[in-house]
């Protein structure tokens, strides 16, 4: 299957196109000999608790509402407030549009403006050196057409960027987080992935609909990308693929059936919404450090994920 190919399929494979052009490069580096803790099945999290707080709710919590569109073919826009109360925030993304979006957030400090922030996410896609003043904020997971996802995280005071992915925007919009009355942890959930330097760690995950509690214990920025995997493929499988300039054949995992969170700063954690599919997948990390750098991926950010 050709990358245009994968891009005429769908919005979700022109994603994983994406994906696949930017960890396949000559300079890519997969590890040949990696930990068995680091390329094995996750081992388990622990930390989660019967309560679901999605759920459940938090009279702490402010509200923040994201609504993302389509506007053509590749085009999309978001709309969000132009202020609200920070810390313990719960934030829904609103998809009305035609493809799968998230709600990725950069948090831009000092005195910057979202234009010189906008300049700052091109250093990403070509691998720079990420600004000190900008910082990833994390946001709304994947989310499907016509559907609504919702995260629970804290939001320092300051001004915000939401965006989908640094080498694709689309219209951003902008908001303020005013400095919180009082300071409220976010809670923990019944599922949990913990993204280490440089491997995961999963408990309680279950087929449907979870509320995760997304921890980042790296001191560098994480993501988790959720990739189906295809009957009689492996780890390294999936890894090959992803480190291949061209693909030949059926890839190893279900290009449909992706789901990933927002990217988290190392010590940051958030509750977010996950709907999985029952199956293995692949559990992979494609960022880069906030130097710029290898992606995570080619550095043993990847386990087995078994969801039923």
């Amino acid at each position: 299957m050709t990358r245009a190919a994968l891009r005429s399929a769908g919005p979700l494979l022109a994603t994983f196109a994406a994906l696949l052009s930017a960890c396949g490069n000559e300079d890519v580096v997969v590890q040949e000999a990696p930990t068995p803790l680091q390329r094995g099945v996750a081992p388990e999290a622990g930390g989660t608790v019967a309560g679901d707080p999605l759920r459940d709710g938090s009279a702490a919590a402010s509200s923040l509402t994201i609504t993302v569109d389509d506007l053509g073919p590749g085009r999309f826009r978001y709309r969000s407030p132009a202020s609200v109360r920070g810390g313990l925030v719960k934030i829904r993304l609103r998809n009305i549009g035609d493809a799968p979006h998230k709600a990725q957030l950069w948090r831009i400090t000092g005195d910057h403006t979202v234009e010189q922030a906008l300049a700052g996410l091109r250093n990403v896609s070509e691998r720079k050196p990420l600004p000190d003043w900008l910082l990833w904020g994390g946001g709304v997971s994947l989310t499907e057409p016509k559907k609504t996802s919702t995260t629970l995280q804290s939001l320092p005071a300051g001004r915000y960027l939401v965006s989908s992915t640094s080498d694709r925007p689309g219209e951003v919009a902008s908001f303020e987080a005013s400095a919180p009355a009082r300071s409220d942890e976010v809670p923990r959930a019944p599922a949990r992935i913990e993204m280490r330097d440089f491997k995961f760690r999963v408990s309680g995950l279950r087929a449907g609909r979870n509320s995760v509690d997304v921890d980042n214990t790296g001191a560098t920025p994480h993501f988790s990308y959720f990739a189906l995997m295809r009957a009689g493929t492996d780890l390294q499988d999936v890894t090959r693929f992803f480190a291949r300039n061209t693909t030949v054949g059926k890839p190893p995992v279900d290009a449909e059936k992706t789901r990933e969170t927002a990217v988290l700063e190392g010590g940051e954690r958030q509750v977010a919404q996950l709907d999985l599919p029952a199956g293995r997948y692949a559990l992979i990390c494609f960022v880069r450090g906030r130097a710029g750098g290898p992606r995570h991926l080619e550095l043993g950010m990847i386990n087995e994920v078994t969801v039923k």
